[in-house]
C-alpha cells in the first residue's frame, strides 16, 4: 500500500495552532523514526510527504528527508504561487531531491476566497503544468471549491488532487458536497484522496458508518483509478489510536469493492500519480 498524504513536524519549531481537543495528541514532534515501525505494522511500503505550512524552508527540509529515506516515495512541497517570477527557481531547488511530484498551497489561509484565480497565481500554476507537477489542494468552502474547478478547467494538462474527500459533512446529509464531487469528477484531470481532514477529526472518533456513504459516492463518481487512500497521519491520531488502525479502517471502508478496485485505491492510483512503485 502507498500512503498518499502524511506529515512530519518538529514540535520545537512548529507553528501549528491545534484545536484544544487535539493539542495534547498533536503538539509534539512526529518524525520518520516514529513512522517506520508503524508502516511495517500497517503494511504500507511508501508514503507521499506533504507540506504542512506555506513555507519554503519547511519544503527544503522535507526535500532533504526525501533524499535520505527510501520509504518517502514522493514530495508535495510548497512554492510561492503568488510570485510566478520565482516559482521556476524554487521548483528547481526542490526537484534536486529527485522526488518532487507536486505543490500544495493551503488556500484556506488566504483571506481572499478567490485567491487561486488571481492572474499571477494562475501564471504560476501554468508553470506547474509545464513541469508536469501536481497541484494539491484542500478547498474549505464553496467559493474555494469553485476556484479549484475553474483552475482545473483553465489548465487541462494539470493534474489536480483534492485532499480529504473534499471535506464531506460527516454526520449530516451530503447536500452540496455530493453535487461538488460530481462536478469535480466530470473533469478528467481531477483526482481525490480518500482520507479524513482536520475539520472532521476535531471532536470525532472514527466510525465506519459515518464515512461509508461518502466513500461510496466518491467511488461512483470518480472510479478507483482516480481515488487514492491516505492516512493524514499524524493529524488522524485525533480520531484513531494508531497509524495501523487508520489503515485497517481505510481497508474496511473499501472492503465491499472487488479486489482489483481495492488494490487500485490502496496503491495503484498513488503509484501512477506520484511515480511510486508499490513494493
Amino acid at each position: 500500500m502507498i500512503d498518499a498524504h502524511l506529515h512530519f513536524w518538529d514540535a520545537e519549531h512548529a507553528t501549528h495552532k491545534w484545536p484544544d481537543a487535539l493539542a495534547a495528541r498533536l503538539h509534539r514532534g512526529f518524525s520518520p523514526d516514529d513512522l517506520v515501525p508503524e508502516m511495517a505494522i500497517a503494511g504500507v511500503s511508501s508514503i507521499v510527504l506533504m507540506q504542512s505550512r506555506n513555507d519554503f524552508a519547511e519544503s527544503l527540509h522535507f526535500a532533504s528527508l526525501a533524499k535520505r529515506h527510501d520509504f518517502i516515495g514522493a514530495l508535495i512541497g510548497w512554492v510561492d504561487l503568488d510570485n510566478p517570477a520565482q516559482v521556476g527557481d524554487q521548483i528547481a531547488v526542490l526537484a534536486k531531491c529527485g522526488k518532487l511530484r507536486g505543490v500544495r498551497h493551503l488556500i484556506n489561509f488566504e483571506p481572499d476566497g478567490s485567491w487561486l484565480l488571481r492572474d499571477r497565481v494562475q501564471q504560476a500554476i501554468a508553470a506547474l503544468a509545464r513541469s508536469n507537477l501536481i497541484l494539491d489542494v484542500v478547498p474549505t468552502d464553496d467559493t474555494r471549491f469553485a476556484c479549484v474547478l475553474e483552475t482545473a478547467r483553465n489548465h487541462p494538462d494539470l493534474r489536480v488532487v483534492i485532499d480529504h474527500m473534499a471535506r464531506p459533512p460527516v454526520g449530516r446529509e451530503p447536500g452540496r458536497w455530493a453535487e461538488q464531487v460530481r462536478e469535480a469528477a466530470a473533469l478528467p484531470n481531477i483526482f481525490m484522496k480518500v482520507s479524513v481532514g482536520l475539520d472532521v477529526v476535531v471532536g470525532w472518533q472514527w466510525r465506519h458508518d459515518d464515512l461509508a456513504p461518502f466513500v461510496s459516492h466518491l467511488v461512483d463518481c470518480f472510479g478507483p483509478a482516480r481515488l487514492t487512500a491516505a492516512s493524514n497521519w499524524p493529524v488522524i491520531l485525533g480520531s484513531t489510536a494508531s497509524y495501523s488502525q487508520t489503515w485497517a479502517h481505510l481497508q474496511e471502508l473499501l472492503a465491499g469493492l472487488d479486489p482489483d478496485a481495492q488494490r487500485q485505491i490502496l496503491g495503484g492510483t498513488a503509484g501512477m500519480l506520484f511515480g511510486i512503485s508499490d513494493r
